[in-house]
């Protein structure tokens, strides 16, 4: 019985000591249309990347499918991270065009993936992770047309390469 008692005691005192020591948290109020009246829309869509790029490295990042003739940030993140691997070496837009479907097909052999251009929900998970194959020749990246001189364009953007 007395050992009942003292447990009885301390769990007593635990819940009557702890919450008294715990910091108060005040919780932030939800932000409102308002909020942001005075933010520059650039400033909210460089924070909106900066989410976007821990969610990726994380893993959490909500990935959709994304093929030829698709266009938006997905793909500019896309086109970034294939170009950081070393598959695409053109000027970086927001369409997916036939560089961007080469980059990718060298980029989904290269990591064992199925090999259709398309980028899959899994073939973006491999794409973001730390461990995803780089490309190690040149002849494997999407673009290269040797030392010919000529712009290379990514087609459907019209935008020509660095």
């Amino acid at each position: 019985m007395r050992k009942y008692s003292a447990i009885l005691l301390t769990v007593f005192l635990l819940a009557v000591l702890f919450p008294a020591m715990a910091e108060t948290v005040t919780p932030l109020p939800a932000p409102t249309a308002d909020s942001y009246a005075n933010v520059a829309p650039e400033a909210l869509l460089q924070q909106w990347y900066q989410i976007g790029s821990l969610l990726r490295a994380n893993g959490n990042y909500p990935f959709t499918e994304l093929q030829k003739g698709d266009q938006g940030y997905e793909v500019i993140a896309l086109q970034t991270r294939l170009s950081e691997l070393g598959y695409y070496q053109k000027k970086v837009v927001d369409n997916f065009g036939s560089g961007t479907f080469s980059a990718l097909k060298a980029f989904e052999k290269a990591n064992a993936l199925k090999a259709d251009g398309k980028a899959s929900v899994e073939d973006q998970k491999a794409l973001f992770a730390s461990d995803a194959v780089a490309a190690t020749d040149a002849k494997t990246t999407a673009g290269d047309t040797g030392n010919t001189g000529k712009e290379q364009v990514d087609a459907t953007s019209g935008a020509t390469s660095q």
